[in-house]
């Protein structure tokens, strides 16, 4: 009688440990909100301790001026805040989109051109960071320019979703 209860308890105990180790430490979103799914809005504070942390790699590898510091924090500081407004701007789309199929009824233009919007978006997304990497070199030095690019031919492609501990623009 005793070894069948003991058996069973041990395993639900394991089981109900290893849930909770596993478990998502904030739950989906940031909010603690399962419609953003993981991708909460980056608030102020965040965004600046990842512009300092961003810089601080920077400086040790390229060994940045203050000026340059400065620079290339304010170049961050700008494409965030042109992200956050495309953000909206898709959101938007991705609530206009959702609507345009529920309840089983298909609006199929608002669908084709929601999602070439989207599509138009991500292109830009593309030659936005491009010029962000243009504008970076331009105030890197030249030899600043040759390390920078060494390192990112070197440090490998990280999968989906991962940027990997390295050295980004």
């Amino acid at each position: 009688m005793k070894k069948s209860f003991i058996i069973p308890a041990i395993l639900i105990g394991i089981l109900i440990t290893g849930s909770i180790a596993i478990a998502k430490p904030y739950g989906f979103g940031y909010d603690n909100n399962c419609k953003n799914k993981g991708q909460g809005m980056m608030t102020e504070q965040q965004h600046a301790q990842r512009v300092e942390n961003r810089l601080a790699r920077m400086d040790a590898i390229l060994d940045l001026s203050d000026s340059q510091e400065q620079e290339i924090a304010a170049l961050f500081n700008q494409q965030w805040q042109k992200r956050r407004a495309v953000r909206d701007e898709m959101r938007a789309g991705r609530d206009e989109r959702r609507a345009a199929m529920q309840n089983g009824a298909l609006d199929e233009a608002t669908i084709r051109s929601n999602v070439a919007k989207r599509a138009e978006f991500q292109a830009d997304r593309l030659v936005e960071r491009a010029k962000m990497k243009q504008e970076l070199y331009a105030i890197l030095t030249s030899e600043q320019q040759e390390k920078a690019e060494k390192i990112q031919n070197t440090r490998g492609g990280a999968g989906k979703g991962q940027r990997g501990q390295g050295f980004s623009f």
